[in-house]
């Protein structure tokens, strides 16, 4: 349930990002284009894929996508990350200290929970019958183990 839930919430903020994207084109960065453009659809498809299982790819694709996107995002986030520190520091000079704090938790949290169940449904779907058992979602089945003889 966790993975349909979050499947229809994603595509929601895709595509409230869209419209933000449509709207103001010479407000987005180059990364934040590449973003959009190329992790967006392989993320909605992973979730996809884990919600309702209908499109199933060979898990080597999967493995390389997984490959892709965590070298992408985290040359995104070197990238992005002293932007965010520029912002906060300039938002703590026209608001309070906790204002500004608040702030910056908040955009984190968003971040992380935009990007990390994504990139667990990659890796899932990489590893079908491997390490998958070590993370668990709420809704996640629990695999069921024979009994040795």
């Amino acid at each position: 349930m966790f993975w349909k839930a979050y499947f229809w919430g994603f595509l929601v903020w895709a595509g409230f990002a869209g419209l933000g994207a449509a709207l103001r084109p010479h407000s987005l960065t180059m990364v934040d284009w590449i973003d959009f453009v190329t992790f967006m659809p392989v993320a909605a498809a992973a979730v996809l894929v884990r919600a309702y299982n209908r499109w199933v790819l060979p898990p080597w694709v999967w493995k390389g996508l997984l490959f892709v996107t965590v070298f992408g995002k985290s040359m995104e986030g070197g990238i992005e990350v002293p932007e965010l520190v520029a912002k906060a520091v300039e938002l703590n000079t026209r608001v309070s200290l906790i204002v500004a704090e608040m702030t910056v938790i908040i955009a984190i949290a968003m971040a992380t929970f935009l990007t990390a169940p994504p990139l667990i449904a990659l890796y899932l779907n990489g590893y079908p019958d491997g390490d998958g058992a070590r993370i668990r979602l709420p809704g996640a089945r629990p695999r069921r183990t024979q009994a040795k003889a």
